[in-house]
């Protein structure tokens, strides 16, 4: 007995052609933008490091603890001090800074003199050739908590290592922190301290 040939559908064979010309596009797409990319040697925006901290939403995700909120102030620290920034990058660096700071210090410190200052320390750095190199926090074993007039009130230290050249330095400090009424540590303050504090 004779088998009858099955018939392709046309519907189907569309079907077919447009999903495989979709594919092809898209795949068009994909190297070409890569090849774009390599050959300018554009590194994209989003990926660099000042950009990465200007997008950190501090409204709705704030470090939960002193120390985070010590590690992310050294990052941009690091980030203003090391990096070749436009001045609107430095600007809302400095406004990322400044949503770390208790009301007082704000209040003390215009956001206006902070950029001038800013700017005028990163210039000195460029002169002596000078970076910060790392920044170290002290363990949150060591965070001391105490009650102040300001209330309750979290002591940490930390230093920069600083770079000039060969020469290696670095600067203790200690903060200190107050939390608010949502509960957020926010920085009131800061001081030189001895190395040997830091043992």
């Amino acid at each position: 007995m004779e088998k009858k040939k099955k018939k392709n559908s046309p519907v189907g064979t569309i079907i077919f052609m447009v999903l495989l010309a979709g594919v092809i596009i898209g795949l068009y797409f994909m190297l070409t933008r890569g090849k774009e990319n390599n050959e300018t040697g554009e590194i994209p925006v989003e990926s660099s490091e000042a950009d990465l901290l200007i997008k950190k939403d501090l409204i709705f995700d704030y470090p939960a603890t002193p120390r985070e909120v010590l590690k992310l102030y050294s990052r941009i620290t690091k980030c203003l001090y090391n990096d070749e920034l436009t001045d609107d990058q430095i600007k809302k660096l400095v406004q990322q800074v400044r949503l770390l700071y208790n009301t007082k210090l704000l209040e003390n410190n215009s956001e206006e003199d902070q950029i001038k200052f800013l700017k005028g320390e990163i210039s000195e750095y460029k002169k002596e050739k000078k970076i910060i190199y790392a920044y170290t926090i002290d363990s949150s074993n060591n965070t001391e908590y105490i009650k102040t007039t300001a209330g309750n009130t979290a002591l940490i230290k930390m230093y920069f290592t600083l770079r000039a050249g060969a020469d290696m330095k670095r600067t203790y400090e200690e903060f200190s922190l107050v939390e608010d009424s949502s509960g957020r540590w926010k920085i009131a303050g800061w001081k030189t301290v001895d190395s040997q504090s830091w043992d």
